[in-house]
C-alpha cells in the first residue's frame, strides 16, 4: 500500500464506517431471508438452511461457482455437505477446481479422499488449512474453537469451507511439492509452478494473470523466489502461509506438513486484486536491524530489540508482562502496532511491508523478538499503529480496492472472490464483531460467491518490485464478468 493510500484510509475511514453501521443489520437480515444464516448455538454462527436460491455469477455463460460450509465433526460427512451445498441448483456437477479451507486440526487426508471421490479426478483441488478460529464464505462466518495459537479452546470444533468452479472463460492449472521431496522449499516451489502450468496446458512463455498459493510457515520467501523463477516478478502473487498450530496443504495424491499448493489462473475475464495493510505509520520511530539470529531480530541500532520496541511503545510491553504476565495479551498490543519495511518502485511508488512481531521469550528475559518474516540485517523497520475499526472496515473495503488498484470500473461485477486475512488480524477483532466480515464483503460484491482462509502469514504482490512475504496483511482477488 502506499503510502498516499494509507493516509486517505485513515482520513476517510470514519464515513464508510459509519455508513456501514447503518448497512450491517440490513444485511443481516436480508442474509437470515436468503437462508444464509441461521443460529444453531453459540460455538456455531451457521447452520444449513434452505437453499434453493442459485447463486448468480456475473453474467457469463457457461460460469458456475458455488460455496459450501460445514462444521460436522466427521470429515467424510463435512465434505459431503460443504460439496452439496456448493453444487446445489447447478448444471455441472463436476467442477474445474475445488478450493478447499479447513481449519487447523481437521483431518486433511480424509478431506481430500472425500473430495476426490465426489467430485472425481478431473476436478484439480487447491487450499489447505486455516487458523484454528474460522473459515469463511459469502454465506457467513464459520466458527470453531474460540482462540488459537497454544491457547486453543474448544479443541475438537472444526471448520470446512469450499468453492467449485466450472468455466469455459477461465483455465486453472494446480501444482504442489513437498519440501521434502527436493533440496530446498524454493526448488520444490518452482516444480509445483512448472506442473500447475503443464496441468493448464500453458508453457513457462505464457504467464498466467496471477497465482494462488497457500504455503507451510517458515519457508515463504524461498517459496516465492522458486515461484519467480517460473512466472517471473510482474506474475502477481497472492495467497496465504497455512493457518496453525496443526497446519498442511493439500497435494494432488496426499497431504504435506510442510510443502506448497499453487493454483495459476488463465483468463480474458478482468481481474482484480489487492495486497493490503490496514495500519498507520509512525515513521519517527525507526531504527536499523544490526543484529538477527534466523527470523529473530536480535538488536536494532546495536541496542537489545525488545528494549528499543518497548521505547517505541512508551513502555506497554514492560508494563504488560508486570501487570498481567500472560504472553497472548501482549501479542495482541503489538499485533496492533506492527513493524514494517518499505520498498520503493522504480516509478517511486511507496509500498508497506508489515511484520507481525513478539517477545521470543515469555519471560522477556532474552530481548530478542521473532517475526514470521525474514528480516535482514541492515533493513530500516518503522513502527505502525491501528485499531481493530480500521482492519474490520478494511476487510469490508478489499473488493473495492481490488477494482480501484488495477484500474477497473468501478462498476464491474464480480463473479467470484478469493481471500486470505491474517489470523491475526482475526484475532484483534473482537469475537461479537467478527459475524460482519462476511456481511461488509458481500456489500461490496452484491453476494457473490466467495471464500476466505485465515492464514499465519500472508503472500502478495508490489508492482514493479515483485511478490512479496508479510504478515497482518489480506490478499484479495476476484475474476469479474464481461465488461
Amino acid at each position: 500500500m502506499t503510502r498516499r493510500k494509507i493516509n486517505l484510509w485513515s482520513k476517510k475511514l470514519l464515513i464508510p464506517l459509519a455508513l456501514l453501521v447503518v448497512a450491517i443489520p440490513i444485511g443481516i437480515l436480508l442474509l437470515h431471508l436468503w437462508g444464509g444464516w441461521g443460529k444453531a448455538d453459540e460455538k456455531s454462527a451457521l447452520v444449513p438452511k434452505e437453499r434453493g436460491v442459485v447463486q448468480q455469477t456475473g453474467g457469463v455463460p457457461g460460469t458456475e461457482v458455488g460455496t459450501g460450509w460445514s462444521t460436522k465433526e466427521n470429515p467424510a460427512e463435512a465434505v459431503t455437505e460443504a460439496v452439496q451445498m456448493a453444487l446445489e441448483g447447478k448444471k455441472y456437477q463436476v467442477p474445474d477446481l475445488a478450493i478447499i479451507f479447513a481449519t487447523s486440526g481437521s483431518d486433511l487426508r480424509s478431506i481430500l479422499s472425500k473430495t476426490q471421490e465426489l467430485l472425481g479426478e478431473k476436478t484439480m483441488v487447491f487450499g489447505g488449512t486455516s487458523d484454528s478460529r474460522a473459515v469463511m464464505t459469502n454465506k457467513g462466518f464459520v466458527r470453531a474453537t474460540q482462540r488459537a495459537y497454544e491457547q486453543a479452546l474448544m479443541e475438537g470444533k472444526r471448520g470446512l469451507a469450499l468453492m467449485t468452479i466450472k468455466s469455459k472463460d477461465i483455465i486453472f492449472g494446480v501444482g504442489s511439492a513437498s519440501f521434502s521431496d527436493y533440496r530446498s522449499p524454493r526448488e520444490a516451489s518452482r516444480a509445483a509452478a512448472l506442473a500447475a502450468l503443464k496441468k493448464a496446458g500453458k508453457s513457462p512463455e505464457e504467464k498466467p494473470r496471477a497465482a494462488l498459493v497457500t504455503i507451510t510457515i517458515g519457508s515463504e520467501e524461498e517459496a516465492i523466489g522458486g515461484i519467480e523463477e517460473v512466472l517471473g516478478k510482474s506474475t502477481p502473487i497472492l495467497g496465504g502461509t497455512a493457518g496453525g498450530p496443526a497446519l498442511g496443504v493439500f497435494g494432488e495424491k496426499g497431504i504435506y506438513d510442510e510443502g506448497i499448493s499453487l493454483a495459476v489462473i488463465y483468463t480474458d475475464l478482468p481481474v482484480g486484486w489487492t495486497f493490503e495493510g490496514g495500519f498507520d505509520p509512525v515513521e519517527a520511530r525507526s531504527g536499523v536491524v544490526t543484529k538477527v539470529n534466523g527470523q529473530a531480530i536480535v538488536e536494532i541500532d546495536h541496542r537489545p530489540a525488545l528494549d528499543v520496541y518497548n521505547e517505541w511503545l512508551d513502555g506497554k510491553i514492560d508494563r504488560l508482562y508486570k501487570e498481567i504476565g500472560k504472553p497472548d495479551v501482549i501479542r495482541d498490543l503489538l499485533t496492533l502496532n506492527p513493524l514494517y519495511r518499505k520498498y520503493v518502485s522504480s516509478n517511486r511508488q511507496t509500498f508497506f511491508l508489515f511484520s507481525h512481531p513478539w517477545p521470543k521469550d515469555s519471560t522477556l528475559r532474552d530481548r530478542s523478538i521473532m517475526t514470521s518474516t525474514r528480516i535482514k540485517a541492515g533493513e530500516r523497520i518503522y513502527l505502525s499503529r491501528g485499531t481493530w475499526e480500521t482492519l474490520l472496515n478494511r476487510i469490508g473495503k478489499l473488493p473495492r480496492m481490488a477494482k480501484t488498484d488495477r484500474g477497473l470500473d468501478p462498476q464491474v461485477e464480480p463473479v467470484l472472490g478469493i481471500a486470505f486475512v491474517c489470523g491475526g488480524v482475526l484475532g484483534a477483532i473482537p469475537d461479537t464483531e467478527r459475524d460482519k466480515m462476511p456481511v461488509l464483503i458481500n456489500h461490496a460484491t452484491n453476494g457473490v460467491p466467495f471464500i476466505a482462509n485465515f492464514t499465519w502469514g500472508e503472500q502478495g504482490h508490489f508492482p514493479g518490485i515483485g511478490s512479496k512475504h508479510g504478515n497482518l496483511l489480506t490478499s484479495f482477488i476476484f475474476i469479474a464478468g464481461k465488461k
